[in-house]
């Protein structure tokens, strides 16, 4: 099982470095097979928004695009079909050094200037979903580190589990193993109540309560088919060795990481 280190922080929290935890671990038991970066390591990439799109006057398949970091705008050329006015996404200044040493420098290409590179999510060791620019939230922080808006200075931890240590599959079952191991209070992240807003109800019976003491549904309805799962929360499935499918697969999947409680979906239509 693969888990992000900084997910297992926010339940838990010990005053050990990353070792320390992946020694403590392998000690109890949990046996740590191994650790790596949660993403390659670049610099220089901030979060950028272009604001005008005209096309290449020599080239079909390029175009001029200007790009504000919050504090300067600066021309770049761009091949991606998905770059558009407004649209917010990792920005590469020149003096940026991308995965695999390269060097971001100012260009002209097909006889225009172009002062940064527009990135796509497997430019930066990201989850690839989209043929073109990584498209961010538009009300991302304008000219923010995005290392640090994705967290990405974070490790995955994976963890090889004996058959008899279920209850360590989850962010929620590793985070009470190292509170006690460590005598340091778990938290679980604190998730405002959503109140209904339909009175529709399903009738559900339990046959074996003693073994499921507890079935708790909720019927939804009018789910977009145009709906996008947050970015948030799929960098800590991609982090967690979980591909993202689509919003309910992928929510579904995230409460089985994170509580280790299956969460079943079901078609009523």
């Amino acid at each position: 099982m693969k888990l992000s280190e900084a997910w297992l922080r926010e339940w838990v929290s010990p005053k050990k470095d990353t070792s320390e935890l992946v020694h403590l671990l392998t000690m109890a038991g949990l046996e740590v097979d191994g650790v790596e970066l949660a993403a390659p390591l670049f610099s220089g990439v901030v979060v950028g928004e272009i604001i005008d799109v005209n096309p290449h006057p020599d080239a079909e398949k390029l175009r001029v695009c200007v790009v504000s970091d919050g504090e300067q705008r600066s021309q770049v050329v761009c091949g991606a079909a998905n770059a558009a006015k407004g649209l917010r996404v990792p920005f590469a200044k020149v003096g940026a050094v991308l995965p695999g040493d390269m060097i971001i420098k100012q260009a002209k290409l097909r006889g225009v200037e172009s002062e940064g590179m527009l990135c796509g999510a497997s430019e930066l060791g990201l989850e690839d979903l989209v043929d073109g620019l990584l498209e961010l939230p538009c009300d991302t922080p304008l000219g923010e580190d995005f290392r640090q808006f994705l967290a990405l200075d974070d490790n995955i931890i994976e963890v090889d589990l004996t058959p008899n240590r279920g209850d360590c599959l989850s962010v929620q079952g590793v985070a009470r193993e190292v509170g006690v191991l460590t005598a340091t209070d778990v938290v679980a992240p604190t998730i405002a109540a959503v109140p209904a807003v339909i009175s529709d109800k399903l009738s559900i019976e339990l046959s074996y309560p003693d073994y499921c003491p507890i079935y708790a549904g909720r019927i939804i309805r009018n789910v977009s088919p145009q709906a996008e799962t947050p970015l948030w929360m799929r960098e800590k499935l991609r982090r967690a060795d979980l591909r993202c499918i689509d919003p309910i697969v992928d929510v579904t999947n995230y409460v089985m990481m994170e509580l280790g409680q299956p969460l079943h979906a079901f078609d009523l239509d």
